[in-house]
């Protein structure tokens, strides 16, 4: 292993959870490993089901004294993990939905600040002030609209009216959306008739008047309605009535009662708060300041104006009575902002909340946190740490994983990238395939350099047929102008904050609205028939969330086991076979499969349920079987296993089928969507989207599709990609690998290399090969 071969080990011994296949490994410590393969060969497996989740469980138990934690995790299928050390999880899927945790708390960079305000402040003003008194946790000094948040919960008229081409009786406003007997529908009409406005009429047909009347009436008007209700009962009921908007704001004073919040959340967004615009605090916390801001003007810069702001403060205390004391918390801010320039998250504001972050962002920002923690000794597990980085920023990861082991901490990576994969003193790759049939190593130790890109340039289309964004003004985009040409492939690439994502969030938002939004110009709508978002958002963050109902399919799946002969003579129905329903599912643990353990110390976990051993159903309804299967096992075989079961179902079918070609065969119907990684939940978006296709003439829009992907599996996403744009498609892609892009693109929009502030903008647009020549683009250098 080129000088590992004396370091101790980790020595694994017969590993098989999930589908490893009894493997035996050794890995060294106070190393840089990372294990790569294709997607569902082992990897997660192998790092967090065995290794993580064996340190998990030994840590418990030598807190606890006892058995307590081979009771609650139980032991990995694993005979022995010698040399084991505590391990870290660094990884994107960090489930911190705090708002009030944000990159400056996480990083310590707002403990530090608040304790410099404090110290400079309370000498200038002759007054003790103290570090809390700059917090915007303080309810002595939070703005009292957003109690501190900086934001605050407000009325969409978008999302209620999310089509303005639909009839009103047909649900135009969302509002007032319900069967013909709802209580929606029957007050709708009830409207309609008082205020003579025809039902039969588009949303954008609407006047003003009719309009104001639906949505932003005042007056109260009492309806005397006779309607169905949700246990499927007539019931008649007085209704006293305002426009939608208006009745919508008088429940946002009741929001911190959750039956309130759940029933209306779905027509509302967060803005910048109206009372401290953002600021967090109130209006006295405004008039304390150091070199002309305040804490939250402070913490609301990027980290690469933070810097500069920081050089002010020490030049004009530097020869004071006060620099003795003020130096050490500057030194302190810089480090930490040193670090978080360096793993390319400087665009970042300390004021970011973490729930906002994408998963690259959150775990660069966990270990530039790390890299300020004394302990060592430690084992890091990273996911996929290169993640949403352009190429010219991958150095910056390496480096810093350098760091983490020069500690004397031990590295363990999940990646793909083979600019990272070549750095590293010790490459585990499993496979040979994702699924049953993975599982395997394939090979361990120090690969031969492979960090070399070879291009191999699509051939060039000539289009004729554009469509267009002029003037597109938001974040940090200013008065830039875009095309993307029909039924073309164009990639948007960058650095990290360079303005991608905020491109594409301003696409989606003109096609959602059919109009221009946050730009001048948009004439897309008349050019494209329907636009897919299909990003890398979890498609489900709870146990009962699972990949058949995301597909939706599982309503169908149940009606083919309720036809059945076995389940007639049992007189089951549909309903019997779902999770969701208590007259079939296990009660114990809620058809779930799973238990949930919460523990003080550690992340939850969850544990197989102790009465139904995981098959979430009772016994009876195990006993209905279709072609040789019980719903359990369907929902727990691995796709390529049960497809050919639902091949007269044409609905299912098609949609198993395109989880197939686009290579997630090995996943489960049933397997929790928690247990995605970012890529595989956008890829099972696109499965759905293409499972539900209409004729051609649709755009795709995608967000870095290649991230969690191997070589092979890039191969199998390619050709879906080019059959797309074959059929007809018009494709949209944020993208980072430079071999898929020459492969694929026909067009590139790239945002160079400056990020935050002074990217933004567009430096250079056209054909893939003239992108990648220009001196001006992000790939110069590259060749």
């Amino acid at each position: 292993m080129n000088g590992v071969e004396n370091k101790e080990s980790i020595i694994i011994t017969d590993a098989s959870e999930n589908n490893l296949k009894h493997i035996s490994l050794s890995i060294p410590l106070q190393t840089f490993n990372c294990v790569t393969g294709v997607s569902g060969c082992g990897k997660s497996s192998l790092v967090y089901d065995t290794i993580y989740a064996e340190s998990q469980r030994a840590f418990l138990e030598s807190m606890s004294g006892n058995m307590f934690g081979q009771k609650l995790m139980g032991k990995p299928k694993v005979e022995s993990i010698e040399n084991l050390r505590p391990a870290f999880n660094v990884s994107q899927n960090y489930y911190n939905f705090n708002p009030r945790s944000t990159v400056g708390t996480v990083s310590d960079i707002s403990h530090y600040l608040r304790s410099l305000f404090a110290l400079i402040l309370s000498f200038e003003f002759k007054e003790k002030l103290t570090e809390n008194f700059f917090s915007s946790n303080n309810p002595d000094n939070f703005c009292p609209v957003c109690k501190g948040l900086g934001e605050e919960f407000a009325v969409s008229e978008k999302l209620l009216i999310p089509d303005k081409t639909r009839k009103l009786k047909d649900g135009g406003i969302l509002y007032y959306k319900g069967t013909k007997a709802s209580l929606e529908h029957k007050l709708l009409m009830a409207i309609c008739e008082k205020y003579n406005i025809d039902v039969e009429k588009q949303i954008d047909e609407l006047s003003t008047d009719e309009l104001h009347n639906l949505l932003y009436r005042e007056e109260e008007t009492v309806f005397h309605l006779s309607f169905k209700n949700i246990k499927g009962r007539y019931r008649q009921k007085d209704i006293r009535s305002k426009g939608a908007v208006t009745e919508l704001k008088e429940k946002l004073s009741d929001i911190e009662t959750p039956s309130t919040f759940a029933g209306i959340k779905k027509y509302l967004i967060k803005q910048k708060c109206s009372a401290c615009q953002g600021s967090r605090f109130n209006d006295d916390n405004e008039k304390f300041k150091i070199c002309g801001k305040s804490i939250a003007e402070v913490e609301s810069i990027s980290f690469f104006d933070l810097n500069n702001w920081l050089s002010k403060v020490f030049d004009e205390y530097k020869a004071g009575s006060l620099s003795e004391a003020v130096n050490p918390l500057l030194k302190q801010i810089e480090q930490r902002v040193a670090l978080l320039l360096t793993l390319n998250v400087g665009y970042l504001t300390a004021a970011r909340n973490i729930p906002s972050l994408s998963g690259g962002e959150t775990q660069r920002v966990r270990i530039a946190n790390q890299l300020n923690c004394p302990l060592k000794d430690i084992i890091y597990i990273l996911d996929e740490p290169c993640k949403g980085l352009h190429w010219k920023n991958v150095d910056n990861i390496i480096n810093a994983t350098r760091n983490l082991v020069k500690k004397g901490n031990t590295v363990i990576a999940i990646e793909h990238n083979k600019q990272y994969i070549s750095q590293a003193e010790n490459i585990i790759e499993l496979g040979p395939v994702g699924g049953p049939e993975g599982g395997y190593i394939i090979s361990e130790g120090k690969k031969p350099s492979t960090n070399k890109y070879i291009l191999s340039f699509k051939e060039e289309k000539a289009f004729s047929n554009f469509f267009e964004l002029k003037n597109i003004t938001f974040r940090n985009i200013k008065n830039q102008n875009v095309s993307f040409p029909i039924q073309g492939i164009t990639c948007i690439t960058g650095v990290s904050g360079s303005g991608k994502s905020t491109l594409i969030s301003v696409v989606q938002e003109c096609f959602d609205s059919k109009e221009n939004v946050h730009c001048d110009y948009f004439d897309g709508s008349k050019k494209i028939k329907k636009s897919y978002f299909v990003n890398q958002k979890p498609i489900g963050k709870t146990p009962r969330s699972t990949v058949v109902s995301y597909l939706e399919i599982y309503d169908e799946i149940r009606e083919i086991f309720a036809q059945t002969e076995s389940a007639k003579r049992r007189g089951l129905g549909s309903g019997n076979f779902s999770i969701n329903v208590n007259s079939g599912r296990c009660e114990c643990c809620l058809g779930t499969g799973m238990q949930k353990i919460e523990l003080k110390y550690l992340p939850d976990s969850y544990i197989v349920c102790p009465v139904c051993g995981g098959k979430r159903f009772s016994s009876q309804i195990l006993q209905v079987q279709y072609k040789g299967k019980n719903i359990s096992e369907i929902l727990d075989s691995p796709i390529d296993g049960i497809a050919d079961l639902f091949v007269e179902h044409k609905e299912i079918y098609e949609k198993i089928l395109c989880m197939k070609n686009i290579g997630l065969g090995y996943i489960k119907l049933g397997q929790f969507s928690m247990n995605l990684s970012g890529g595989e939940s956008q890829r099972i978006k696109l499965a759905r989207a293409l499972g539900s296709k209409s004729n051609a003439g649709n755009l795709y829009i995608l967000d870095e599709p290649t991230s969690g992907l191997n070589e092979t599996d890039i191969d199998k996403f390619k050709k879906i990609i080019l059959e797309l744009q074959k059929n007809g498609e018009t494709i949209i892609m944020v993208e980072h690998n430079p071999e898929f892009i020459a492969a694929v693109a026909d067009y590139i929009v790239d945002f160079g290399e400056k990020a935050g502030d002074e990217g933004g903008k567009i430096v250079s647009q056209g054909n893939t090969k003239s992108v990648f020549n220009s001196p001006q683009s992000s790939w110069a250098g590259l060749r």
